[in-house]
């Protein structure tokens, strides 16, 4: 995310401080007073209420639903190596500290986690496309990402961010240089972490799946503030939206894991007032994800940098989890999500005790 829209996020985070004082009890939660069409919930649970209403076993083969289980949300690690061009402008040195916090935080707090899932913006920058630069040593970003993450005591899954595919920096202007090569940049993950640009797997009758907003035609539109930096603004290929309907029509309770966060139903929320850093409002992802609203539970982005969360089609919760890194970084900026396969539902809380989303302050 560039400089000058994180200038912007935080003049308005003063306004807003300014002007309301927030009635939060305190309790860091999701909470769910409210269910997707405004009513109190019934049972007065203070996690939002993720029920869908998918096959009741969650499976399409008919297999009963699985153990109840818990996933950990990450997001916008970027991981930048001190002495690299971004240094005058980033605090490289405190990126990788933050990481390395969350991790141990992970594992001391959530090992009963079954798995961790990073929303995008693995690394700063990779300033290389060539695979050959990789898994060689760890002078290099994604590399040392992975040494970081391969320290957890649980799995995790990756997406891809805008920062993923940019293969160098421009100190003199502060942009990062996106490629114009995304089967080069995709090598280098594939061969780092093993992922492919956007996937799916099963777990415990909940399908996982992480999409990739990133190779659309809009890629390639300047970011807002900035003269060369692209990726910004989300869009989808046509055969990533012809495999991702396949995978929804499953019929399996789902949840989706992407960067960039989608355009949500209310007009005051962070996500629908800089449409122009959220998935294009225009792409035919949405129309995917309002007919199969009643089986997925709940969409995690990153790419803001700060909390939020909104109902889109007033049915799909869609959480943003802040920052690791970068502006707005903390190492405690972690979503905690229990799953309830026969339910189907979750519940969603922060780890932090301090923060709150941006359209609840």
């Amino acid at each position: 995310m560039k400089r000058s829209l994180l200038i912007c996020l935080l003049l308005l985070s003063v306004l807003v401080m300014i002007s309301a004082c927030s009635d939060d009890s305190g309790d860091d939660s999701a909470d769910g007073d409210e269910s997707p069409d405004g009513d109190e919930n019934p049972d007065g649970d203070d996690a939002t209420d993720g029920d869908v209403d998918g096959d009741e076993d969650g499976d399409e083969d008919g297999l009963p639903p699985g153990d109840s289980f818990r996933i950990v949300v990450i997001s916008d690690t970027h991981v930048r190596l001190p002495g690299n061009p971004d240094d005058e402008d980033y605090d490289n040195q405190d990126n990788l500290e933050h990481l390395e916090a969350a991790v141990a935080t992970i594992n001391a707090d959530y090992a009963d986690a079954d798995f961790v899932a990073v929303t995008g913006d693995l690394v700063g920058c990779l300033y290389s496309e060539d695979p050959a630069d990789y898994s060689v040593g760890l002078d290099n970003p994604a590399d040392a990402f992975k040494e970081r993450m391969d320290d957890l005591t649980v799995p995790y899954h990756a997406v891809l961010g805008n920062h993923d595919y940019q293969k160098d920096y421009d100190p003199d202007t502060h942009n990062g240089i996106n490629t114009d090569n995304l089967e080069a940049i995709e090598s280098v993950w594939n061969k780092v972490l093993g992922i492919d640009p956007y996937y799916s797997f099963m777990h415990e009758g909940v399908r996982m799946i992480f999409l990739n907003p990133n190779r659309g035609d809009l890629r390639t539109d300047v970011c807002m503030g900035s003269t060369v930096e692209s990726f910004c603004t989300g869009s989808f290929e046509a055969e990533q939206l012809a495999w991702l309907e396949t995978e929804l029509d499953n019929g399996d309770p789902t949840l989706i894991f992407m960067h960039h966060p989608l355009v949500t139903d209310d007009e005051d929320s962070m996500f629908a007032m800089l449409d122009s850093f959220a998935v294009d409002p225009e792409d035919g992802v949405y129309d995917i994800l309002e007919s199969y609203k009643d089986i997925i539970m709940a969409v995690f982005v990153g790419h803001g940098h700060i909390w939020e969360r909104d109902l889109l089609f007033d049915t799909i919760w869609v959480y943003e989890t802040g920052s690791i890194a970068d502006s707005n970084g903390n190492a405690g900026n972690i979503h905690v999500v229990d799953v309830d396969p026969a339910g189907p539902g979750i519940d969603v809380s922060m780890h932090r005790d301090d923060a709150d989303y941006w359209g609840e302050w």
